[in-house]
């Protein structure tokens, strides 16, 4: 984080922080806070698109579900700041296996996720150009695994991307350090 580092990754729990990331326009917003750091209303209004008025409340849905908070307020006491609680979050429809409506949340918010992070590698693959076209990635992998594994696989996916996202910066003012989006999804499917 730019200003301040929220608490770390958590596992969410709570249908309504389901149903907050179930939004288009709430995921989008928890991506600029994630990318910008801090954030006024406004400026999260101009970064998405949105008006103003239906980011003040999707940001009131977003606090009610214990994702972001009001921060400290700036120079401007007049102008509302936002930030995340956590760097992160993850859930897993298995958690709510005896509550079919949670089960049921947990998927449509995966769902909304996949379509952000489909619709984003599509603008990439679209052109981003050089340096990036050269750096940019895409791995394609089938593996036979069993539950068991297919957890340990994850964990250690997710233990290497945490140990990125955590990392110090360097404040070397590299130009072409830029936000990369990084995703990784593993299930059982068949070619």
């Amino acid at each position: 984080m730019r200003d301040g580092k929220p608490g770390d990754v958590r596992t969410l729990s709570s249908i309504e922080a389901l149903v907050a990331l179930g939004h288009p326009d709430r995921a989008r917003l928890m991506d600029a806070l994630t990318v910008n750091g801090m954030s006024t209303t406004s400026a999260l209004a101009a970064m998405t698109g949105l008006a103003t008025g239906s980011v003040s409340h999707h940001l009131q849905v977003l606090s009610r579900a214990g994702l972001v908070e009001r921060a400290e307020p700036g120079e401007d006491r007049r102008q509302r700041r936002w930030r995340l609680v956590t760097r992160g979050y993850h859930w897993s429809p298995a958690q709510f296996r005896d509550r079919p409506a949670g089960q049921a949340t947990a998927r449509a918010a995966m769902g909304v996720q996949v379509d952000r992070e489909r619709d984003r590698a599509q603008v990439f693959v679209q052109g981003a150009g050089a340096p990036w076209d050269d750096a940019a990635f895409s791995g394609h992998y089938w593996l036979r695994l069993t539950p068991a594994e297919l957890v340990e696989f994850g964990n250690e996916i997710n233990e290497l991307m945490l140990r990125w996202r955590r990392r110090e910066i360097p404040d070397d003012g590299a130009p072409d350090r830029l936000e990369v989006l990084a995703f990784a999804r593993a299930f059982p499917s068949q070619p």
